[in-house]
């Protein structure tokens, strides 16, 4: 259904069928400035996609590129891109011509001049007189605008983390403590990290992983990613999904640890 108000302005909310004029080019005396003086909250897929265009692991990624911000609400880092220390604080990754890494660039720069308004409808971030590539004439769909910029590739793993960090999952406390903070940082933003840790530490004598699950995340990163949503769900709200506990390991170490503590008496 269309909306009745057909106005082009920030104040408008659209569905997927309503349309917006929009064209970003060299020509337009704006060009560019849009990369500037911005936050950039960074998603997993973001930061899985960057990295690899940049050639570099997904630690050196993150020291390099991003801040980290705690949640005040639920105590969970999110990451932001880091800007150029310039006076215009411009992104690291914009040059004369646009972005170094269109093809990888961030998920909200694939949105704009787009932003979600409440997860069903959308909005303009900002109007024809800061942005004149909305004076131009190519008109665009919700739903044309997404698919062009390459954002369906992002529905499904974003559905996944929402139901990570779902509402309806209820966050008794907030997570205060550092290495669970890191637990959840590592798992979604630092695959290179989690993937050391799932095959050279003891998380395959936990959990028992089917071979067809380790042999995908082994070198394929979205299917890491999956499995790392996997994980955190087990560990922050005791959904095992495909991970299923090795009950001999735990009863080994459950051994150890008593008998330990005999010896200590």
């Amino acid at each position: 259904m269309k909306l009745k108000d057909q106005t082009q302005g920030p104040e408008r909310l659209m569905t997927w069928d309503d349309t917006f004029c929009f064209k970003c080019h060299p020509g337009i005396d704006c060009f560019n400035s849009c990369c500037a003086n911005v936050t950039i909250f960074l998603t997993p897929i973001d930061v899985m996609r960057m990295r690899k265009a940049l050639g570099i692991s997904s630690e050196d990624f993150l020291e390099r590129h991003t801040h980290r911000l705690i949640s005040h609400q639920t105590g969970l880092p999110a990451l932001v891109l880091r800007m150029r220390e310039d006076e215009r604080k411009t992104c690291s990754f914009v040059t004369e011509k646009g972005c170094s890494i269109y093809e990888n660039r961030p998920y909200s720069c694939r949105l704009y001049p787009l932003d979600t308004a409440n997860g069903v409808e959308f909005k303009l971030i900002v109007d024809h007189e800061t942005c004149h590539g909305l004076r131009e004439s190519e008109e665009w769909t919700v739903e044309r605008w997404r698919t062009e910029q390459g954002l369906l590739y992002y529905d499904d793993p974003d559905h996944n983390l929402k139901d990570v960090m779902a509402p309806d999952q209820v966050w008794e406390q907030k997570i205060a403590d550092p290495r669970a903070q890191d637990m959840f940082l590592m798992a979604l933003y630092d695959l290179d990290r989690f993937r050391e840790f799932v095959f050279k530490s003891s998380f395959l004598q936990k959990f028992k992983i089917d071979d067809d699950i380790l042999e995908k995340i082994r070198e394929d990163d979205l299917a890491l990613l999956y499995f790392g949503m996997q994980w955190l769900r087990f560990v922050f709200f005791g959904q095992k999904g495909f991970l299923k506990i090795d009950r001999d390991y735990l009863e080994k170490k459950k051994i150890e640890v008593l008998g330990g503590q005999r010896q200590k008496k």
